[in-house]
């Protein structure tokens, strides 16, 4: 993946720091694999904070509540906020993070359309609150868990994986989408123009995704939400794999290096399937339509957990969202046929067993 090499770290958040800006440092992985209970874990996780004060960050990210209590207990002058990977859900989580000293919470996401929850924790939770807007996430996706935990351990250096992930969850979730195209508009966005209705409820502030996008793609992301207005297609606003640092030329090597796994998975066949795929996505969602569509689930009429019988977004879905046919038949096909391979074993060199779409 993208390196960054300490001195260029510290060079940022000076930059940062000149701009009256402040730099939040990510130790949200919701699992450490037990190295925090070991002496060498233990050694590390402390050099890491003790660089982190040197450098002048500011705050830091956590899903782990024994890293918070850590942080706050060893190094009082950082806020601590709670990452989307806590799963704070309800209340009650909510207010057990905030007795253990954390500064903000981020919400799931699955959160971010009933009005009537967070009105309730807004009224008895006194830390501030985050919400993401910009990921357009599969409402009660059954997937976020493991996809976070699974991007944790890839992340750590000393795990079995060494860095590799086969994105299995976000292949799922684009096979659903594309099977059911409402549930585009059922997932957990928020329009820029609807931002000043979680500032009356007292939410205080809207994460934006990715970081991990080319500049071309996060300015005009920033600049919409700023505005609180958008014209033209909302997925416009939203990461999507084209848009990603990543997948630009200039790291076309690492790309090569990451996937060069051949006693892993079978990269022949891995790659005969994605060589094939659009990463572009041409599905437009036209924004300006959108007008009102929040008022809905402001009023409490979401059926919130069954979407079948509620029919509201399948309805929207059908005036507002475009797929080009031969797009969505392609797509279709190909992360049906890639799954299929995932699951039955045959990327792993596994003997075929059963099988058939997804």
């Amino acid at each position: 993946m993208m390196r960054v090499t300490k001195k260029e770290a510290k060079e940022h958040i000076l930059e940062i720091h000149k701009n009256s800006l402040k730099f939040d440092y990510l130790l949200n992985s919701p699992c450490l694999n037990n190295a925090e209970w070991t002496r060498k874990g233990q050694r590390e996780i402390r050099k890491l904070l003790d660089w982190l004060v040197d450098i002048g960050v500011d705050s830091v990210t956590v899903s782990v509540p024994y890293l918070l209590q850590l942080i706050k207990r060893c190094y009082p002058d950082f806020e601590v906020n709670i990452s989307i990977g806590a799963g704070v859900a309800n209340t009650a989580r909510a207010k057990y993070w905030e007795d253990l000293g954390a500064n903000r919470i981020t919400l799931v996401t699955d959160l971010n359309r009933n009005f009537t929850f967070l009105k309730n924790i807004r009224e008895n939770i006194k830390c501030h609150l985050q919400l993401i807007a910009n990921l357009p996430c599969l409402f009660g996706c059954p997937f976020s868990h493991y996809h976070i935990v699974s991007l944790g351990h890839a992340s750590q250096a000393r795990h079995a994986s060494k860095g590799f992930l086969i994105d299995y969850c976000s292949l799922n979730c684009k096979y659903l989408k594309l099977s059911e195209p409402w549930r585009m508009i059922s997932s957990t966005w928020i329009r820029p123009e609807d931002l000043h209705y979680y500032d009356e409820i007292g939410i205080d502030t809207i994460k934006l995704a990715d970081r991990g996008l080319k500049t071309e793609f996060i300015l005009p992301i920033v600049e919409a939400y700023t505005a609180q207005e958008y014209k033209g297609n909302l997925f416009d606003l939203f990461p999507d794999a084209h848009k990603y640092l990543y997948f630009s030329k200039r790291y076309s090597w690492q790309r090569i290096k990451y996937f060069l796994h051949p006693m892993k998975y079978n990269m022949f066949l891995f790659y005969r399937h994605v060589n094939k795929m659009d990463f572009k996505d041409p599905t437009y969602l036209d924004n300006e339509k959108l007008d009102g569509f929040i008022k809905f689930f402001m009023e409490g009429k979401c059926k919130l957990g069954n979407c079948e019988k509620c029919g509201y977004c399948r309805s929207i879905a059908e005036k507002v969202l475009n797929i080009p046919t031969e797009y969505k038949d392609k797509m279709l096909n190909l992360s049906s046929s890639l799954l299929k391979d995932i699951i039955n074993g045959s990327l792993f060199y596994c003997n075929k067993k059963g099988g058939g779409a997804p």
